[in-house]
């Protein structure tokens, strides 16, 4: 086995002398197979010219050494040359061509053994054109050159030496095995190529799936992080209001302890300090309030993102609580947004998709829509509203910034498209929208181009929907 090595190598390389850097993978098996079919020919090519030697039969032996010599010129040319059109069209036409002129200078069809029987690998060789059309032109020249070669078997008797019927027995087992053994050979070079070929595509799109999923995942993280930095902003003001009123009843009560201990406690006094707690005890509670309606809602979003298990919601109020979660990135761009999904609705389906995609919408108008923060024309809005026809749900979303054009609505959906390359634009939101509403909820997700100019979707969906 150790002597095989160097082998092996040497005709690895022999198989990839046609080949460029700008070549495909089916390039390059094209180029091996014709060039293998040219080694094994010239083998067969070898063995025959050395059997005409040992016989002095110079004349026919010349046939396969131009064969053998004509094939070294053609593949040295294609080694500095690379032009594999001109050298596959030479030897395919020297493997169709050469075996009928041996066969007529051993003495016709039954003295070389059906020599001619050799040109069927050129038709073997006009596979490696990938071109239907010129294969069947191969195949038809083979047939007429069969025919031919019959016709003129009688004139080849003038060069027949008279060898005995058991070496013409053993010309024609010779030519049979061969030419079934060189077949067989290229077939299983050209199967088990394109199993390699299979088998390597197959490792790819395995690695590329999981680069997708862990980009989706990367995503879908980097969405909850920009919730969870609007949510801590927006947690912080009530949290500081209700510190400052804290701070504010324990100076009222300290100026209370003081002015009863010097016993000088009015009744106008304690009367302010009532009203003055009465306010600051109200402020204090609305603004927890909002903040524990703030981490309620981001707690629900967060959980559903993360378990996707279908249940009944109301959808008006999911995306309501998805709202109060993008407020802070909302009041920067001063965005109104209107939900104008009928409050009754309930609907079965899973809050988590429903989740990414409405916020990947709306991350996506803040980013590029209102990408110059106010609208020329008045307030900045996103409307987003639902229908019922029949057992179809339809969703509308829409913005009035700044639209799109045509060669991006073209690519509106391809991943990795964005037009904020190098500003922190991944290419990836819309396409896992598109993915999440054809996959996941098997809908359809259309691109809507809003008058004068906005950007709108719309999504159709089968799910169950009642009212409560």
């Amino acid at each position: 086995m150790n002597n095989m090595g160097p082998l092996l190598k040497r005709l690895q390389f022999l198989l990839t002398i046609g080949d460029k850097e700008s070549d495909t993978e089916d390039e390059k098996r094209q180029h091996g197979f014709l060039i293998y079919m040219g080694l094994l020919m010239s083998s067969g090519g070898l063995m025959w010219s050395t059997l005409c030697v040992v016989n002095d039969l110079y004349l026919p032996a010349i046939v396969p050494y131009t064969y053998i010599f004509v094939t070294i010129l053609n593949f040295t040319y294609l080694y500095h040359t690379k032009n594999f059109v001109i050298t596959q069209n030479i030897q395919i036409f020297m493997s169709l061509l050469l075996p009928f002129f041996f066969q007529f200078l051993l003495g016709g069809f039954v003295a070389s053994g059906g020599n001619v029987l050799w040109s069927v690998l050129a038709v073997f060789g006009s596979f490696t054109l990938r071109n239907k059309k010129m294969s069947v032109v191969w195949l038809i020249l083979f047939i007429l050159l069969m025919i031919f070669s019959g016709v003129v078997d009688p004139l080849a008797k003038q060069f027949d030496i008279g060898l005995s019927e058991g070496y013409v027995i053993a010309f024609f087992v010779l030519n049979f095995i061969a030419t079934v053994l060189i077949i067989f050979s290229l077939y299983y070079y050209f199967v088990s190529s394109e199993e390699d070929a299979r088998l390597k595509l197959q490792y790819s799109l395995e690695q590329l799936h999981l680069a997708q999923n862990q980009l989706i995942e990367s995503e879908k993280m980097a969405s909850l992080g920009s919730l969870v930095s609007g949510v801590a902003h927006e947690i912080n003001t009530p949290l500081g209001v209700g510190l400052s009123g804290i701070s504010q009843i324990e100076h009222e009560v300290k100026k209370l302890e003081t002015n009863y201990n010097d016993q000088t406690l009015t009744e106008e006094a304690l009367r302010g300090y009532i009203s003055t707690t009465k306010q600051l005890v109200t402020t204090i509670r609305d603004r927890l309030n909002n903040a524990v309606a703030l981490v309620r809602s981001f707690k629900n979003i967060s959980v559903d993102q993360h378990f996707e298990d279908v249940r009944e919601f109301n959808l008006k109020t999911y995306i309501d609580d998805l709202l109060l979660s993008l407020q802070n990135q909302l009041k920067i761009k001063q965005i109104k947004v209107i939900n104008s999904i009928d409050e009754h609705l309930v609907i079965e389906s899973y809050p988590g998709i429903f989740s990414q995609i409405i916020s990947n919408f709306i991350l996506n108008s803040i980013k590029h829509g209102f990408e110059h923060e106010v609208n020329e024309g008045g307030e900045n809005l996103i409307n987003i509203s639902m229908h019922q026809v029949d057992n179809r749900l339809i969703i509308h979303y829409e913005d009035n910034g700044q639209g799109i054009t045509d060669a991006t609505e073209k690519r509106l959906f391809d991943p990795f498209f964005t037009t904020k390359r190098g500003q922190g634009g991944s290419g990836l939101g819309l396409n896992i929208v598109y993915n999440l509403v054809t996959q996941k909820l098997g809908g359809t997700l259309d691109v809507v181009r809003i008058s004068p100019h906005g950007l709108g979707f719309t999504i159709v969906l089968d799910t169950l929907v009642k009212k409560v």
